[in-house]
Formats: structure tokens, sequence, C-alpha cells
């Protein structure tokens, strides 16, 4: 399993997961549960890591790269 990117906060985590579930990539997290543990974790340990295969590193950075806000209609 490869690193394709950290986050501080598991909300951050949790919605770049779902980004890579939503193109069929298996991914994970390491060190999750130490972090909800005590948020203070987080910088010692790295952050919590978004994992895929190795097979899948470049389609996932792609996928994490990806802007949607253009989709976001304005306020009114």
């Amino acid at each position: 399993m490869e690193t394709v990117a950290t986050f501080d906060t598991i909300i951050d985590a949790h919605i770049a997961m779902g980004r890579l579930e939503t193109v069929g990539i298996a991914c994970s997290l390491m060190d999750e549960h130490l972090v909800q543990t005590d948020m203070l974790y987080s910088p010692a340990l790295g952050g919590i890591k978004l994992q895929v295969d190795q097979k899948d590193v470049e389609r996932a950075c792609q996928a994490l790269a990806e802007d949607y806000s253009d989709l976001i209609p304005p306020a009114q």
C-alpha cells in the first residue's frame, strides 16, 4: 500500500476516501483511530494516511486533484 495523501482531520480523510471509492479505487485509512482517540497524536503520527495499492497511485492522485468547485451553484 502506498500513501497518496495525509490529513489532520478525520472528516477530510473520509471525504477523500469517498472520492476514491466513488471512482472504484480500493483504499484504506491508516492511523485514523489513533487520531480519533486524541487529535494531538496527528502531528506526531504524520496525520491520517490515505493508502491505495501501488497500481492505483497515479489514478488516485488524479482523482484527488480534480476540482469540482465550478459545479457548485452560486449562493443567492
